[in-house]
């Protein structure tokens, strides 16, 4: 059969329709991140399986069904399901990075008048100290005022360094 051309059926049914809204709009989560357009995809993907098992909706029955349910959805799942998305950063009791005491990182740059640049875990924070520390001079966590990292010369006591 050299010349034989094969046909492709290109129709949609309303089940394929509503396959490829849910999956284009979970895609669009990825360009356009808002922790939304899942949601409501997710909600195209039910109904699409609904009527893949033959439930009997009219079109505006189907319409009616995806609003609620993307509403339903990102009503009741979005706050659990946001850091999935999103990254989940470890907190503590007032929503800031957890940074134990002791924690070790490096000067990076001579510190004037008390206050100077430190590297930790690949981030630069402000940092002071009452100690004298140059720059490339391992320090110590002691404590945080906000942005601002409070460190020491000396390791403490009980820290593996």
């Amino acid at each position: 059969m050299a010349g034989a051309l094969v046909m492709i059926d290109w129709t949609f049914t309303p089940a394929s329709l509503w396959t490829l809204v849910g999956v284009l709009l979970i895609l669009s989560e990825l360009a356009l991140p808002g922790v939304i357009a899942v949601f409501f995809g997710l909600a195209a993907l039910i109904v699409a399986l609904l009527l893949f098992f033959n439930l009997p909706l009219d079109p505006p029955a189907q319409i009616l069904l995806f609003g609620v349910l993307g509403a339903a959805l990102l009503l009741l799942a979005r706050n659990r399901l946001k850091p999935w998305f999103r990254g989940q950063v470890e907190t503590g009791g007032v929503g800031s990075e957890v940074l134990p005491d002791g924690t070790r990182a490096t000067a990076q740059a001579d510190f004037e008048r008390g206050v100077g640049v430190v590297l930790l875990n690949g981030v630069r924070w402000n940092a002071e100290s009452s100690d004298p520390i140059r720059a490339g001079d391992p320090v110590w966590l002691s404590g945080r005022r906000g942005l601002v990292l409070l460190v020491r010369a000396t390791p403490p006591t009980d820290s593996k360094t």
